[in-house]
């Protein structure tokens, strides 16, 4: 038995954030309708990488990743019968999940109040980039703005050049994790009391969780943190240092005089390591670019992996910087099943990643990602229990697309 096994969601989600919350909980058993559009699908059904190089709705790697062991329902909503079909769907379930920008739900006659009338109990989480209510809560966006005005990408890059931002739609990765959570205690909550709730989680506020230090540091000292490339106030060398090898790299970081020590002897002590300079953390950080030439003097000997596996023998914190194909084999994601490899009816076989979590006694499944539309017959006539001529019926009418 799987932990969420019995546990209905509807997800009316787009691109990263409503996706990737409702995978996890399929992951645990719970049964998860996609509710999608092939006139108006998910962009990111359209993003690379697709497998073979080969475009296609079904075909794109990135959204794949996100939608792994759902049901997907292709339904017009602009068409009436198509809306009164998504709330027959969306009252069944204990769940419902949008990431629409605040005001879509209720345009469509789904908000929470439409919903709760029809299911008391029903629970809801609303996920758009700054929340339902407030000044600018209408704005439509996506996780790449949203990581510029999270503060994020000001403090990404270096400091004689442009802000560069972290790669991809950093808060799309943060905000699933809080709506994950906050969906299972609501469940908690409403086992307890019989009664649901709404759920209005502002990705912004969610983000801003990941930059405490740096407003804190403002609201204390009035301090603006600038870019800083890969240099950190309490640790030097922090960098990543070339190694042998095309593009090979491992990152280094000292905090501490024991972690400075030990990092020496594995050098094998080295004259410039007595140095003066070098010989207290506020030494090192105003010494930082002659520290970095030297020390990758040393690396540049090495592999990226043997750099690594020498530091952190020593207690020296040091990682390899992994390419995908470095992700793909890496023996401790393979230990703990987070790839799987499945077959796909139109990508054959690929292989799915799982979600970082794992739970003792209740085994987490991945399954594959599904085609766009591919389970709408099953839904209607199983789920639903429309008959097969009322299926047909609106079909022809244009109501499944």
């Amino acid at each position: 038995m799987k932990i969420l096994e019995g546990v209905k969601v509807v997800e009316f989600g787009w691109a990263i954030v409503g996706p990737m919350t409702t995978q996890f909980l399929a992951e645990y058993g719970a049964e998860v309708i996609k509710i999608e559009s092939s006139s108006k699908p998910d962009s990111i059904r359209l993003m690379s990488p697709f497998k073979d190089d080969e475009p296609g709705l079904n075909r794109s790697g990135f959204w794949a990743s996100s939608n792994t062991g759902k049901y997907s329902v292709s339904l017009n909503l602009s068409h009436p019968k198509g809306l009164r079909l998504a709330k027959r769907i969306a009252t069944r379930a204990d769940i419902v999940v949008d990431s629409f920008t605040s005001g879509v739900m209720a345009k469509w006659g789904l908000a929470y109040e439409d919903l709760k009338e029809v299911k008391p109990d029903i629970i809801m989480l609303s996920s758009c980039m700054f929340g339902q209510t407030g000044p600018v809560s209408k704005m439509p966006g996506y996780g790449g703005p949203l990581t510029a005005i999270s503060g994020i990408s000001s403090i990404t890059g270096w400091p004689d050049r442009l802000p560069s931002g972290p790669y991809g739609a950093y808060t799309d990765y943060v905000a699933p994790r809080f709506n994950a959570f906050a969906l299972l205690a609501a469940l908690q909550y409403k086992k307890r009391t019989g009664k649901g709730q709404h759920l209005d989680i502002s990705q912004y506020e969610a983000a801003l969780h990941f930059v405490t230090p740096i407003v804190l540091d403002y609201i204390v000292n009035r301090r603006v943190l600038l870019r800083m490339g890969n240099r950190s106030n309490c640790a030097a060398p922090h960098g990543v240092y070339r190694c042998q090898g095309q593009d090979r790299w491992c990152a280094i970081a000292i905090s501490t005089h024991e972690e400075w020590k030990s990092f020496c002897q594995v050098i094998g002590n080295p004259a410039w390591t007595k140095d003066p300079d070098f010989s207290t953390l506020q030494g090192r950080l105003e010494a930082g670019d002659k520290l970095d030439r030297l020390l990758e003097d040393w690396t540049l000997l090495h592999s990226p992996e043997e750099v690594m596996a020498l530091m952190q023998a020593a207690g020296v914190p040091a990682g390899v910087l992994e390419s995908g194909e470095d992700l793909d084999h890496d023996p401790q994601l393979n230990h703990r099943g987070h790839y799987r490899e499945l077959d796909h009816p139109e990508m054959g076989r690929c292989r799915f990643r799982g979600q970082s979590i794992l739970l003792t006694r209740f085994p987490r499944a991945i399954k594959r990602s599904p085609c766009l539309g591919e389970h709408t017959d099953y839904v209607m006539t199983r789920l639903l229990d429309l008959s097969d001529e009322e299926f047909a019926k609106l079909m022809s009418e244009g109501v499944f697309e």
